[in-house]
C-alpha cells in the first residue's frame, strides 16, 4: 500500500508538470485561461509566475497530504481514498496536458469546459 501511495504521488506531480509545461508553452494571453481564479492571479502576478506557482503549490499539497496520511490518517480507508482521488486528479491533469498540446478535446477536458466554458 505504501508503494501505491508514493507511486500515485509521483504520478500526480508528473501529470501536474505536464499540465503546467503545456499551459506555459501554449498560453499567450489571459483570455485563453478558462479557470477564473487562475486568470485573476495571472492578471496580478503574470502568466508564467502563476503557472509555476501552481506547480510548486501542488507539490507542497502532495507532500503534506502524504505526510498527513502516514502520520494522522494511517488507515486503509484514507489510503484507498488518496489513491483513488490521486488517480482521478492525474487523469484530468494528463488530459488537460494532452488537449493543450494537441488542441483536441477529450472526454475529461469536455467536462472541464462545461464547468469553465462560460467564463
Amino acid at each position: 500500500m505504501t508503494f501505491l501511495i508514493y507511486f500515485i504521488s509521483i504520478i500526480i506531480i508528473i501529470s501536474k508538470f505536464f499540465d503546467c509545461y503545456t499551459t506555459a508553452s501554449q498560453i499567450t494571453n489571459l483570455s485563453q485561461e478558462r479557470n477564473p481564479l487562475a486568470r485573476k492571479t495571472m492578471k496580478k502576478i503574470g502568466i508564467q509566475k502563476t503557472i509555476w506557482f501552481v506547480f510548486i503549490l501542488s507539490n507542497f499539497i502532495v507532500i503534506v497530504s502524504v505526510w498527513m496520511l502516514q502520520s494522522f490518517f494511517d488507515n486503509l480507508f484514507y489510503k484507498i481514498l488518496y489513491i483513488a482521488l490521486g488517480t482521478i486528479i492525474s487523469i484530468f491533469q494528463f488530459a488537460v496536458a494532452y488537449t493543450n498540446k494537441t488542441k483536441r478535446l477529450n472526454i475529461f477536458t469536455k467536462l472541464l469546459l462545461k464547468k469553465y466554458g462560460n467564463c
